[in-house]
């Protein structure tokens, strides 16, 4: 099982902690983690990922400059490079579940659009973990930003123990 994970590039430490513990927990199962391959949650969950015995796969950019890391961490056991961020998204919604932790503007355009893909094709639904995430959605959800019957794609998980995949 492929298993994307999209979060932030600096988080707080209880974030990266966080993160390092949901790679954990798919390396232990021996899934596959694919995500945006640079620091932050990204370095985080690969680091949790390798440790357990896990496989990693980084999704790059050419000539990225997001982030402090400005390369690939070196957690990632294969890195895919494409030329835009909207082909690295669809490598990284090429999957078979996707996770969702706190994150900023890349990360709720990676939500949005993994989001979208879900209801098109009717399959995957998306896990958001944490509070911070189940408040987004729940902002959408309140302020009807999103038609009520497209948050079925969407599993809010507040805790990593009740994350099950």
């Amino acid at each position: 099982m492929r298993i994307t994970l999209f979060g932030m590039s600096q988080p707080s430490p209880e974030e990266y902690n966080l993160a390092y513990e949901v790679g954990k927990k798919i390396g232990e199962k021996g899934y596959i983690l694919k995500n945006g391959a640079y620091g932050g949650t990204m370095e985080a969950s690969a680091k949790g990922c390798q440790e357990a015995g896990g496989f990693v796969i980084g999704v790059g950019v050419q000539g990225h400059t997001i982030d402090k890391m400005g390369r690939p961490n070196d957690f990632n056991n294969e890195v895919i490079v494409k030329p835009t961020r909207f082909e690295r998204i669809a490598e990284m919604i090429d999957t078979d579940l996707i996770i969702i932790l706190p994150g900023q503007i890349g990360t709720l355009e990676e939500m949005f659009a993994a989001w979208v893909e879900a209801i098109k094709t009717d399959n995957k639904p998306l896990i958001v973990l944490g509070e911070k995430m189940i408040k987004l959605v729940e902002f959408l959800q309140e302020f009807e930003y999103i038609k009520e019957d497209q948050f079925a794609y969407i599993k809010k998980v507040k805790h990593l123990d009740e994350l099950d995949f």
